[in-house]
């Protein structure tokens, strides 16, 4: 063992003394040229530098002296008989290099100087015990690979920042701290808006459709070198057709314009090469301007549709929770998200604040690192998690206080609901996973406990001094609630079905259920009523989908609010009359649905009629006039043929019968 650990330790001594040797070549600062006409022992004679003058070391001589300690040039292979005098090197770099070979076996390349600690360096100073030979001339040139084997990777470690926490004293006791509202909060006031175009236009404000008809003439001069001349009564009635196409769906948006599926009510309204123009150019920002935004495409459209809806009047009690924007391209690279929970599980996931009656009050569009553009927040709000920050930013958007937010368990934590009453003055409710629950799932019994248990038992525990209340109730399943002004208590009685007596019984309810389950489905509402007349917008270009759903957002805003003010109206008429307005408002020659009031040059004199199928043509049914038919019939089948042949055919016929041709007249 002694003389394992002598090998290894003249192994050191060798690896050392021949390193040493190979900075020793150095030349030092002040040294001579090959060039000069001096002889090798003056030139390897080292001379010291004047301690009249301060100049700096060689920037060239200290930063070759660096790469060569950064050599892995520890080799053994050469022979002994060179390196059995050890050379006593004194050089500004040895504690350096100690530090880069701190043992045989390895080596720490990340505490190599850089290039400004190499100049602050003072001159280097070598003793040698005995001249060597020059190695001027001589170069030591490196392979790619031994390159590649020297560099190595600095990993930098994220500094960890300190979460908020808060210190939690939970017992089995009454919650102190409930808080007791009306119904409605708030006495909403009825708008002065009249028609329902007007409803429209207050959320997909009229300067939009400026915006977006000089956006796509400015996208198709970038594509074809010349404008579409577009104009807003084409815009319009673009997005008329795509309301209507909410309604009577196709299965391809070329059959509204078929010869045997066409819907005059599109057809009329606008050529399909027009629609498809405008389809294929329709853009919202000006491409000049792009920044690092995921939706820069749709960002300028969707922050003013989002202002807009800042303006409605707010009822003080919301939901926050995921909408769903359908997308199944592969354009929208990491935009496109995936929820197993939700009817449409592919799309852009877009935060939804809205009330309890379906109203969208303000939403944030997921994307990653840049969700939050443009939004601040403390160096305690930073550390709740995703799903705290989004409930935060859609919160500091709130006007009126006091109000309540319910939100499920991927937002919901105790410190978010904390913050939420203390700092924002805002209520919450909301379900929270086991995860979260800081230690007082210690007091409060198991899921398999619980479900022993009749269904509709329940057991809470608080933390009066945190203003916080968690109720963990048995239902189908077991499921546990926090709340920051309501616990459990008066207890109430829900109607739930009962397998084993095949009819609905009493089920004891908590309070905070309660609560939850009757204000908590106000965004599952809006996004129930956008999928009844969605928007239909197939595009490779992953913006469009987003404009559809901003489009059917307006729409239902509107229809709601027009609700709101004591109007009764049914969506689907309510986007049949939005059609109408945005087709026939503020136009001439646009309100007559038949062809006869229009000018004679405008008239297809001769429409072109559709050709029967073989079936049809070769059934020997139906094609010849009867005799003894009518003669308004006969007349009637007289003028539906053009043909000459027919027409001689039937003048035949009708002789050879001995009809009268008086009557035909």
């Amino acid at each position: 063992m002694a003389s394992k650990q002598q090998s290894v330790g003249g192994t050191r001594n060798l690896q050392l003394t021949r390193a040493h040797k190979i900075l020793a070549l150095v030349p030092a600062q002040n040294a001579c040229s090959d060039d000069s006409s001096t002889s090798d022992e003056e030139a390897n004679a080292y001379i010291p530098p004047s301690p009249d003058t301060s100049d700096p070391p060689s920037i060239a001589s200290s930063l070759l002296a660096s790469s060569l300690e950064a050599l892995n040039l520890l080799d053994t292979s050469t022979d002994s008989k060179n390196e059995q005098h050890d050379i006593p090197i004194t050089l500004p770099l040895t504690p350096t290099f100690d530090e880069v070979f701190p043992s045989p076996n390895t080596s720490n390349y990340n505490v190599i100087p850089t290039l400004n600690s190499i100049q602050s360096l003072p001159s280097p100073s070598v003793e040698l015990s005995s001249p060597q030979p020059s190695t001027s001339g001589q170069q030591l040139l490196l392979t790619r690979s031994k390159r590649k084997k020297t560099t190595k990777t600095v990993v930098t470690k994220k500094v960890k920042v300190q979460k908020f926490a808060l210190n939690y004293q939970w017992l089995k006791a009454v919650f102190r701290h409930n808080v007791s509202l009306e119904e409605n909060l708030y006495n909403l006031h009825q708008t002065q808006i009249e028609t329902v175009l007007d409803y429209f236009y207050f959320f997909f404000s009229p300067d939009l459709i400026t915006d977006i008809v000089y956006n796509t003439n400015l996208y198709a001069v970038e594509q074809l070198g010349r404008s579409i001349q577009l104009t807003e009564d084409e815009i319009k009635s673009f997005l008329a057709i795509q309301i209507m196409m909410g309604i009577v769906q196709m299965p391809a948006y070329t059959d509204y314009w078929a010869r045997k599926t066409r819907y005059p009510l599109i057809a009329d309204l606008m050529p399909l090469k027009k629609y498809q123009q405008i389809r294929r150019y329709i853009h919202f920002v000006d491409n000049t301007l792009q920044d690092s935004d995921r939706y820069f495409k749709i960002r300028p459209l969707m922050e003013k549709i989002r202002k807009n809806f800042l303006k409605i009047e707010e009822e003080g009690k919301y939901s926050i929770d995921e909408m769903m924007i359908p997308y199944k391209g592969r354009k929208a690279g990491k935009r496109k998200q995936y929820i197993k929970m939700k009817p449409k599980k592919w799309g852009f996931k877009n935060f939804v604040r809205a009330g309890v009656s379906g109203i969208i009050y303000d939403f944030i569009l997921y994307g990653g690192d840049d969700t939050f553009r443009g939004l601040t927040f403390s160096e305690k709000e930073a550390t709740i998690g995703l799903g705290g920050m989004v409930v935060l930013a859609l919160c500091q958007t709130i006007k009126k206080k006091p109000a309540i937010v319910y939100a499920d368990n991927f937002f919901m934590s105790p410190e978010l609901t904390y913050i939420l009453r203390e700092e924002y003055g805002i209520l919450s409710l909301g379900t929270i996973r086991t995860n979260r629950l800081r230690g007082c799932q210690e007091l409060l019994p198991t899921d398999k406990q619980l479900k022993k248990k009749k269904r509709g038992s329940s057991a809470q525990v608080v933390c009066n001094k945190n203003k916080l209340a968690v109720v963990k109730w048995n239902d189908n399943k077991v499921v546990t609630l926090i709340s920051t002004y309501i616990d459990s208590y008066p207890l109430e009685t829900i109607k739930r079905y009962d397998k084993d007596e095949k009819k609905k019984v009493d089920v004891e309810c908590p309070q905070v259920v309660k609560h939850y389950n009757k204000h908590m489905g106000g965004v599952d509402l809006a996004d129930m009523l956008i999928s009844l007349y969605r928007t239909p917008f197939k595009s490779h270009r992953w913006y469009l989908g987003i404009f559809s759903q901003l489009v059917d957002m307006c729409i239902n805003n509107a229809w709601l609010l027009h609700r709101r003010d004591g109007k009764k109206t049914s969506l689907k008429d309510f986007r049949f009359e939005l059609f109408d307005g945005l087709s026939k408002s503020n136009r001439i020659g646009t309100n007559q649905n038949v062809t006869d009031d229009i000018g004679e040059n405008l008239k297809i004199h001769k429409p072109v009629s559709v050709r029967p199928t073989d079936s049809v043509r070769f059934d020997n049914t139906g094609h010849l006039p009867e005799a003894g038919c009518h003669h308004s019939h006969v007349l009637q089948t007289f003028r539906l043929d053009d043909s000459v042949i027919c027409q001689s055919y039937m003048w035949e016929t009708l002789a050879n019968r001995s009809l009268c041709l008086r009557d035909i007249e």
